[in-house]
């Protein structure tokens, strides 16, 4: 993963809250091993939403979650940054 997907997908996350982020999700320790699970899941025929694997801001490990297109995650720092998110 780039650096600047990796950053935004920490912001992001921030942003999100810790329930949404990493919540009850699992936690995988390297991001080979994420990325190895989400193309299983996505393998899968009954996959509804693309998925991808992420870095948590929480626990510092990665998770796997909805696939956000570069211009949305910007879009969401952007937007939580002028509602004053933390």
């Amino acid at each position: 993963m780039n650096q600047e997907l990796y950053d935004l997908h920490k912001d992001a996350g921030r942003k999100a809250g810790r329930e949404a982020t990493c919540g009850k999700k699992v936690a995988y320790n390297t991001e080979e091993s994420a990325a190895k699970a989400a193309a299983s899941m996505n393998a899968k025929p009954t996959t509804r939403k693309e998925l991808e694997h992420y870095p948590c801001f929480f626990c510092c490990k990665w998770h796997v979650g909805r696939k956000m297109p570069l211009d949305e995650l910007r879009s969401y720092v952007e937007t939580a940054d002028s509602r004053g998110d933390q």
